[in-house]
């Protein structure tokens, strides 16, 4: 089978990493691709256009590719699998009405409240001031959220009214996310722990991969600025078999029977980003596509054949009991640019030696090869280093002991991921 990857960052990577496992690929493509790819793999950086739906059918069609794994949420919120739906070409991936669960938060909610799913109270509004009148007459802390596509940036928790205030200000008026329609939702700020539980979804039947704890703050302590996500474990301790049961049963069957009754049929990766407090869920956000960066973790502890579980999400044909996962931990810390998520350092040499342990990996993100073939830095992540073991210690221990063996000046990482199960 003839593979379409799209994407460049460290989850295309991991993806690629497993893909290439299967019996089933013959060739694999990515487009746009990073550094960590064979350039033979890497499509020329002109040869599609993902916002013109002609052109991605073109494309596919005149290079016979017979299956496609779209790794980033925007060409699913675009509409991607439909356009390659109409040319039968089958794509691993939500329909565009279905990848509105993270293409429009409001969507989301009101979805979450006519199912059931256990979720924050909110209100929505598209008018600054009734959405300003709402927050001077209610308690803090409140959560503003910019309804559309802020790549992971359009979160605000307000302690008080003045960071409610400029955060609307932002969105209604600076336009800071460059969002086409301005709306948000202001929601109430809930305790708790957060993890996140990814499902495999064929619009009928589901399969759920351990639960993974990302951390998204810059520096250690859960300091700094949010970002894309420093880093992340798997299986998070914090998933108790109480917690699997909620998120089966309240979760993600109500999503796959719900999508139904609106007459839709949700396929794909399921994201379920959730808070728990005392063995209790609730759902903070729904994402549809792997997660960067736990993917670079989880897929370490998975032993069946991705590229033929993604291929039966596609046709409907999910029927295995659960997920092949093996025994031990995983985890992944990142590498990223001095300056991140702010203005960043870019172009930073990167000499990188073979890890000596087997078990340790490394995932490109924001990498590339100069025509020189000397591997720089063009994104604010650059690497993820995943390893596995037996233990959660010793297996973020593998990644720290070859991150420790670097001497890149330019870039930096959290030194405490995993610190609150070991």
């Amino acid at each position: 089978m003839k593979v379409l990857l799209i994407g460049n960052g460290g989850r295309e990577h991991a993806l690629s990493y497993k893909i290439k496992q299967s019996k089933l690929l013959t060739e694999l493509k990515v487009f746009p691709g990073n550094g960590g790819f064979e350039k033979n793999e890497i499509l020329p950086p002109n040869s599609i256009n993902l916002k013109n739906k002609k052109s991605v059918q073109k494309f596919v069609l005149d290079n016979h590719f017979e299956f496609v794994v779209v790794g980033p949420e925007e060409p699913l919120v675009d509409g991607i699998v439909d356009w390659l739906d109409e040319i039968r070409i089958p794509c691993f991936g939500p329909s565009l009405y279905a990848a509105q669960l993270e293409g429009s938060k409001e969507f989301a909610k009101d979805f979450m409240k006519e199912f059931n799913i256990p979720t924050a109270k909110y209100e929505a509004f598209s008018d600054i001031d009734l959405a300003k009148d709402h927050i001077r007459n209610h308690s803090f802390p409140l959560v503003i959220k910019a309804d559309g596509l802020a790549a992971g940036k359009g979160v605000t928790i307000a302690h008080n009214t003045n960071i409610a205030l400029t955060a609307l200000d932002d969105i209604f008026i600076k336009n800071k996310f460059n969002l086409s329609t301005k709306k948000v939702v202001v929601e109430e700020f809930l305790e708790g722990e957060e993890a996140s539980i990814f499902a495999l979804c064929d619009g009928n039947n589901f399969l759920m991969f351990p639960a993974a704890q990302d951390h998204k703050r810059a520096y250690d302590g859960d300091q700094g600025p949010n970002t894309g996500g420093m880093g992340a474990y798997c299986p998070a301790p914090i998933a108790t078999d109480a917690v699997y049961q909620q998120v089966s049963e309240y979760v993600f069957k109500p999503v796959l029977e719900g999508m139904k009754k609106r007459g839709y049929l949700y396929k794909g990766l399921l994201y379920a980003g959730l808070m728990i407090q005392n063995n209790q869920v609730k759902i903070l956000e729904f994402n549809c596509r792997f997660g960067d960066p736990e993917t670079q973790a989880i897929l370490l502890l998975l032993e069946d054949d991705l590229l033929s579980l993604m291929l039966d999400c596609s046709n409907g044909k999910l029927n295995k009991e659960k997920l092949m996962i093996k025994n031990g931990y995983s985890s992944v810390v990142v590498l990223s640019a001095k300056g991140y998520p702010g203005t960043y350092t870019k172009n930073i040499p990167l000499k990188l030696s073979i890890p000596t342990n087997q078990e340790t990996l490394i995932f490109h993100a924001g990498t590339y090869k100069a025509e020189s073939n000397e591997l720089l830095s063009n994104g604010g992540r650059i690497l993820g280093i995943s390893s596995y073991a037996d233990t959660l210690k010793e297996s973020i221990d593998k990644s720290y002991n070859y991150l420790s063996s670097l001497n890149i000046q330019e870039a930096f990482y959290r030194k405490d991921i995993g610190k609150r199960a070991l």
